[in-house]
């Protein structure tokens, strides 16, 4: 084998192998939501991350190991590169809040109203209080955009694209039908399964399509946080209250 070919089938290994890493990150994150839907029970201040802790874990050992990869080459055809550049912000804070509207009139179609947050009740008692709101904020604003984002958007979708061959739109819808299932597992009713299927459907549909559009990851990032940060402003103006699954 020539050098040429042997550098084409470690290539197609490599790719193999960082879709399997994701595959099995995402199935290992599965099975602990459903085994454990409340999430686990943490000590204060840290308690709201309870029910992140789970789902964060199989997909942060999936997105090291897959970084780790010495194989892997962000010039390659299946590249998103971790980059954020200042136009990223403008991109995404566009993208994060349409996609907000658009699932807001969801939320009103189907469930009569906007869902209730805890935006409303910001704790003005005891430093504790406030430190476990702070790391609740964060959880939802920053942490959670920032791992799934770079599970779904920075691991997987350029695992599934180098995978089929640098085909670019299916592993865009394959990665968004994944990050709306990951979702769909803690609903419990048809109109919750209808908003936060198609909401997240929406959400991983273009942040995918960003990410590959860019080649970075900067704009889906964005894109999340300003989503996620945008139903807590809901709640704090007061203009939710309704029961069904808030989309974050």
């Amino acid at each position: 084998m020539n050098p040429a070919d042997a550098s084409r089938t470690d290539g197609r290994r490599g790719r193999r192998w960082r879709l399997t890493v994701a595959t099995v990150g995402f199935a290992a994150t599965a099975v602990l939501v459903v085994m454990f839907p409340a999430g686990i029970r943490l000590p204060a201040p840290v308690a709201p991350l309870g029910g992140y802790v789970l789902v964060w874990l199989p997909l942060l050992i999936a997105i090291l190991v897959i970084r780790l990869d010495r194989s892997r080459r962000d010039s390659g055809p299946d590249a998103v590169r971790w980059r954020l550049r200042p136009i990223d912000l403008l991109w995404g804070a566009a993208i994060g809040l349409l996609l907000r509207i658009v699932v807001s009139i969801l939320e009103i179609v189907v469930y009569g109203s906007l869902p209730a947050t805890s935006g409303e009740m910001v704790p003005l008692g005891s430093a504790a209080q406030v430190v476990t709101f702070v790391v609740g904020f964060l959880a939802v604003t920053v942490v959670a955009p920032a791992v799934e984002e770079g599970f779904f958007r920075g691991a997987l979708l350029p695992a599934l694209i180098g995978s089929l061959g640098g085909r670019r739109w299916t592993p865009v819808v394959i990665s968004a039908i994944a990050f709306a299932g990951l979702h769909l597992l803690t609903v419990s009713s048809a109109p919750q399964a209808l908003v936060v299927g198609l909401g997240t459907f929406l959400v991983g549909l273009c942040t995918a399509t960003v990410a590959v559009l860019t080649g970075r990851l900067g704009p889906a990032l964005i894109a999340h946080i300003v989503f996620n940060t945008s139903i807590l402003a809901l709640g704090w103006s007061a203009v939710t209250g309704g029961t069904g699954v808030v989309i974050e």
